[in-house]
């Protein structure tokens, strides 16, 4: 049996000082053994949901155990991406869905709210639409739920780059 927290907060603890995470202001993640993060069905139900896309219409260029460089070759009509979360892979796999959409292919890219790095902001000038989902995902390969919250987007095949709209705010930051 795990043993109560020694601040008396009514947390259990497995922690060596036996004070809870909580209580010490770390919160608990676990290790990633693997580059490889297999999708849960449910975030192939809000493709279908959302835009009425079927897993079997889409090519998945990242897949496990992939027979080809999912880099080097040209996508489908429609792509899942769930990106190895490795760098630079991750980052190269959006990169390349932004591209593939300016020959007319639509990806739906599933992504890790991480709104502090540069993908983030590189992706709000070529998405179409995207998805916020609702709690951690729980990856089928997975034992604990995802570190963090994800999104799907959608980046549409011959969307425009949208740019930098400037503000009169902006300019007065200046």
């Amino acid at each position: 049996m795990i043993p109560e927290c020694k601040n008396k907060c009514g947390n259990r603890t497995d922690t060596k000082n036996g004070i809870c995470r909580t209580c010490t202001g770390t919160s608990y993640m676990p290790p990633s053994k693997s580059d490889v993060h297999l999708t849960p069905k449910r975030v192939y139900d809000i493709i279908k949901d959302t835009w009425n896309v079927n897993k079997e219409d889409m090519f998945d260029p990242c897949p496990l155990n992939p027979q080809f460089d999912g880099l080097s070759i040209e996508w489908a009509k429609y792509n899942y991406i769930n990106p190895p979360y490795s760098k630079p892979l991750f980052e190269n796999f959006i990169y390349k869905a932004i591209s593939e959409s300016k020959k007319g292919k639509t990806s739906f890219l599933l992504l890790p709210c991480k709104t502090d790095q540069q993908f983030f902001h590189d992706l709000h000038y070529w998405y179409d639409d995207i998805v916020w989902i609702k709690g951690r995902l729980k990856f089928t390969n997975n034992k604990w739920s995802a570190t963090q919250p994800h999104f799907l987007i959608r980046i549409k095949g011959i969307m425009q780059y949208k740019g930098y709209i400037e503000s009169k705010r902006d300019k007065e930051i200046e």
